[in-house]
């Protein structure tokens, strides 16, 4: 089995079974975000601790593979983050988390969707 073969396998679990999928009882905020162009969404609700790093985080959605995977990928490795770590997240740094070289435009946009939605909630 090839590295590739073992990412893509990861891709797909955390697409069927994704971590950190649900609502939290208390958060500090809560962001929408949406792919028109495919119809992904996520909201993510995110619960900070006393130092301000993320505690806990949770989000709800519907898409495609790709955008369902990064966002359970994605979310589970920015938990103990604080709120500056998470500003300095690129696109690379999700395609280094998911183990993808590239992707399509449109399939970069799916990918992207929970970057974008964990960035704009952070500073709304």
């Amino acid at each position: 089995m090839s590295i590739s073969d073992i990412y893509r396998e990861e891709i797909l679990d955390h697409a069927k079974n994704p971590r950190n999928q649900g609502k939290l009882s208390e958060f500090d905020f809560e962001y929408k975000e949406n792919n028109p162009v495919c119809g992904d969404t996520i909201t993510l609700q995110i619960k900070l601790d006393e130092q301000k790093q993320i505690k806990e985080i949770a989000f709800t959605g519907g898409g495609c593979t790709v955008s369902q995977a990064a966002a359970s990928m994605l979310f589970e490795s920015v938990k103990g983050k604080t709120m500056k770590e998470i500003e300095k997240l690129s696109s690379q740094d999700v395609l280094d988390i998911m183990g993808i070289e590239t992707l399509t435009p449109s399939r970069m946009k799916c990918a992207l969707l929970s970057l974008e939605a964990l960035k704009k909630g952070i500073i709304k």
